[in-house]
């Protein structure tokens, strides 16, 4: 199944560009795409994120406490990296 992954923020576009078409196992899982995504970025900058510590919507509703939340064929996965200030 094809999953479109949007990412925002400078840390994160930065490795995984703005928007990907990023191909999944069907009954892939959240803690299944960041695994895959994860794998990608160190095979690439020698560099592993955690992407499971950012902000993650899946077709807009927050699922970032929830690895479990299964993925369906079209779903559009947004990562947000954290933001700091003060």
């Amino acid at each position: 199944m094809k999953i479109t992954v949007k990412a925002f923020g400078p840390e994160t576009t930065k490795f995984l560009g703005r928007e990907q078409i990023v191909e999944m196992n069907d009954n892939s899982n959240i803690d299944d795409l960041a695994k895959k995504l994860e794998a990608e970025i160190t095979a690439q900058h020698n560099w592993t994120p955690t992407i499971l510590s950012f902000s993650i919507l899946v077709n807009g509703r927050n699922v970032e406490a929830n690895r479990d939340v299964r993925l369906n064929d079209g779903d559009t996965v947004t990562i947000l990296a954290p933001i700091g200030g003060g």
